[in-house]
């Protein structure tokens, strides 16, 4: 089994350092791009809604007297009667 060689000297023969320093500027650039794109996305988005404007998909709201705390209410009793072995 060959001896592994561990220390500065190897790390310079084998070119570790402009390996890492390739390394780190990758990082960087992908980084300082990510963060530019989204500095840059509320003013995209803003230009895009001109040509497609925002539509509305939320349903209407119910009116307030439709109210199913009961049915609520008796399905918790249902569900808890079955788990606890009541009903049976």
């Amino acid at each position: 089994m060959p001896e592994l060689d561990v220390g500065i000297q190897s790390i310079i023969d084998g070119q570790g350092v402009p390996i890492a320093i390739v390394g780190m500027s990758i990082v960087f650039v992908a980084l300082t791009s990510i963060a530019s794109f989204i500095s840059v996305l509320p003013w995209l988005l803003a230009q895009l809604a001109k040509f497609v404007p925002e539509t509305d998909h939320h349903a209407p709201s119910r009116p307030r007297g439709d109210d199913d705390s009961a049915a609520v209410a008796a399905a918790v009793a249902a569900f808890h009667a079955q788990r606890s072995g009541a009903g049976s």
